[in-house]
C-alpha cells in the first residue's frame, strides 16, 4: 500500500537541512552495517538488512520522549485526522518534507493510529532507501 503514496522527488525537489541531517545519520549507519556484511560475507542480504536499520531509525526517532507534545503537533494531528485514512499517509509524507521527520512522527503518533502510523514507516523506509541509492550512498 505505501507504493501508491505520492513522494516529491526528482530535480524539482531539493532536500531540506533536516532531511540531509537524516541521509548523514543513516549513511553512517550503513556504512556500519556494511563493514559488519562484509566480515560475516552476507552481502546478498544487503537491501534486506539495509531496510531494517531505516526502519530501527525510524523506531528509535519515534521514541525520544517529546514531553509534552508541541500544541502545533497536537493541531496538525486534528488536521490529519479529518483526512480519509488513504490521504492521512500522504499528508504525514508531506509533513515530513515541510518540518522535518521528528515533527511528522510526532503528529503520527499523536493520530493515535497504528495501522497509519506503520503505513507511514513503511513508505518513509521505501523513500529513504530511493534516496539513499539516488545519494550514492547505497
Amino acid at each position: 500500500m505505501a507504493e501508491n503514496i505520492p513522494m516529491p522527488e526528482g530535480p524539482k525537489r531539493k532536500a531540506s537541512k533536516k532531511e540531509l541531517s537524516e541521509i548523514l545519520e543513516l549513511k553512517e549507519r550503513i556504512n556500519k552495517l556494511e563493514s559488519q556484511l562484509k566480515k560475516e560475507g552476507r552481502p546478498e542480504k544487503k537491501e534486506e538488512m539495509v531496510k531494517q536499520e531505516i526502519k530501527t531509525y525510524l523506531k528509535e526517532l519515534q521514541q525520544t520522549p517529546a514531553f509534552a507534545s508541541p500544541v502545533a503537533d497536537r493541531d496538525e494531528a486534528k488536521e490529519v485526522g479529518k483526512l480519509e485514512p488513504d490521504q492521512q499517509v500522504g499528508a504525514l509524507i508531506s509533513l515530513v518534507f515541510e518540518k522535518g521527520l521528528p515533527e511528522a512522527i510526532s503528529v503520527a503518533k499523536n493520530l493515535d493510529n497504528p495501522a497509519i502510523l506503520d503505513e507511514f514507516h513503511d513508505t518513509l523506509v521505501d523513500h529513504y532507501y530511493k534516496t539513499l541509492i539516488e545519494k550514492g550512498v547505497l
